[in-house]
């Protein structure tokens, strides 16, 4: 199972496609998309090139904005989403993807082409990962390695903390 994720390329997973708002959007509306595709992020990109620009997520709708007036829904996303937001490539690996969301502390990647694909511009995101939707896809496919029913006494945890 390992060898697989360290070599299955991101393109492998069913991609969801992002909400996408531009700089100008009022967080009420991002935040009423998020609700409604059941997103828990969405990608801020240039309505004239389609460039990405960034993204906004749950954590900082909790961590940046300021709850305190109701004004908050009249704010632009572009004043509390996340600037040049850490990406994956299409053809970087499932094990790339999960090793920058544990460093970086993210729940969410957008997508970008390849390497070399796209122009001199930072090209479009072709969709957007979230560690639930890798998880979903690894324990469809490895169902045994997450899932041990009827418990497996070689498995069964010797000590309180599993040693």
């Amino acid at each position: 199972m390992l060898e697989t994720i360290a070599t299955l390329p991101i393109s492998s997973l069913p991609v969801r496609d992002p909400v996408q708002v531009p700089p100008d959007a009022l967080l009420g509306a991002v935040v009423e998309a998020m609700h409604e595709r059941r997103h828990g992020a969405a990608l801020v990109v240039e309505p004239d090139t389609g460039e990405l620009v960034g993204i906004f997520s749950e954590r900082d709708l909790i961590h940046r904005v300021d709850h305190g007036t109701g004004h908050w829904r009249a704010t632009p996303v572009s004043e509390v989403m996340t600037a040049r937001p850490m990406i994956i490539r299409q053809d970087d690996t499932v094990a790339e993807a999960l090793r920058r969301m544990h460093v970086g502390k993210r729940r969410h990647l957008p997508i970008l082409p390849a390497d070399g694909e796209g122009g001199p511009r930072r090209p479009t995101a072709l969709g957007i990962v979230s560690i639930r939707d890798i998880l979903g896809y690894l324990a469809a496919r490895f169902p045994a390695h997450f899932i041990n029913l009827p418990p497996d006494p070689d498995r069964e945890a010797r000590a309180p903390w599993g040693g």
